[in-house]
């Protein structure tokens, strides 16, 4: 019998990023390409047709062994029609994506979200292996989530199950980009970060972090924070250290509702911040969550990186296609 072969598509607003795996989802072969969303959404589906017969060549694998491609996508999507709905930064809106790719390539295809490939990506290769009951958490620019329970996806009745980042956690806090107040997400992303940040550099109590990046808040990436931790800026630290502390309870409010067996945190922030970052959130935890329960709950450093998205969105194709 002839090995099998799958394609995982990330497909984000800067780059792209598809790869071949086998049934084991060992990657095969990886392609990175630039989206340049700014050509408009008809030039990006041709570019990602493109990638996927690139990558196709370069692998050498005969295109019969390759049963099906898996999508993620950083937006809101209609996943038994094949169309993403809306995203913003790459000009999509209620285009027939799997009918296009399909007819491009000759292979099946299947569109899940990227937070959910993710926080699947780790659970069949990553950090989340072994675990039936999972959450992954991604703080980014926003907040992703994504959850494992009983040992599948859970994408709830209409498919939008994982917002946790729209978990309010502060009543009348600052506006979220969701239209909400006090979301989880305009308290401990990435982004609310920045903002704080460039207050206080602005202001004269981070002068550190000033000379490193100025008032502009496109400047305010992962790094930066990193980088502000080392060199111990008090406020800086304290900044990061009160966004931890946020997330952990919106983790303790996960875990008192879903009682998981473990945590999956991951993302750029969490990747440069390291276990400093991680244990703060854990220790909040375990001080709001439900004592019985917030004990027991293991949370743990995603470990795939860019990966877990590709690998998780072919592992979804592969379940989804095998049972039609």
């Amino acid at each position: 019998m002839k090995k099998e072969y799958w394609i995982g598509f990330d497909l984000g607003g800067t780059k792209m990023i598809a790869a071949l795996v086998d049934d084991e989802f060992e990657i095969v072969e990886q392609i990175k390409e630039k989206t340049h969303a700014q050509e408009g959404s008809a030039a990006v589906l041709k570019r990602i047709a493109a990638t996927i017969e690139s990558l196709i060549q370069e692998s050498g694998v005969d295109r019969e062994q390759i049963r099906g491609i898996g999508m993620a996508i950083p937006g809101p999507i209609d996943r038994k029609a094949g169309v993403i709905l809306k995203t913003p930064n790459l000009g999509f809106e209620d285009t027939p994506v799997r009918d296009y790719l399909e007819k491009k390539t000759g292979l099946k295809l299947v569109l899940e979200n990227d937070v959910n490939a993710g926080t699947y990506g780790e659970y069949v290769r990553g950090a989340g292996r072994g675990y039936s009951e999972l959450i992954g958490l991604f703080p980014g620019t926003g907040i992703g989530g994504g959850l494992i329970l009983n040992g599948r996806l859970y994408r709830g009745a209409t498919g939008n199950a994982g917002e946790i980042g729209h978990m309010i956690v502060k009543i009348d806090g600052p506006l979220c980009g969701c239209g909400q107040h006090g979301c989880l997400e305009a308290l401990a992303s990435r982004l609310s970060i920045s903002k704080d940040a460039v207050a206080l550099a602005s202001s004269g109590n981070a002068p550190l972090t000033f000379k490193e990046a100025g008032t502009d808040i496109k400047n305010y990436k992962s790094k930066i924070f990193a980088k502000a931790w080392k060199q111990n800026e008090t406020a800086m630290v304290e900044l990061i250290r009160r966004s931890a502390r946020t997330l952990g309870i919106g983790m303790a409010n996960c875990v008192n509702i879903l009682n998981p067996e473990a945590i999956i945190l991951g993302g750029g922030l969490v990747e440069k911040l390291g276990k400093p970052y991680i244990k703060e959130a854990a220790d909040s935890m375990r001080a709001h969550g439900m004592k019985g329960m917030v004990e027991e709950v293991k949370v743990l450093n995603a470990s795939l990186g860019d990966d877990a998205v590709f690998i998780g969105a072919a592992a979804l194709a592969r379940e989804e296609l095998e049972q039609a």
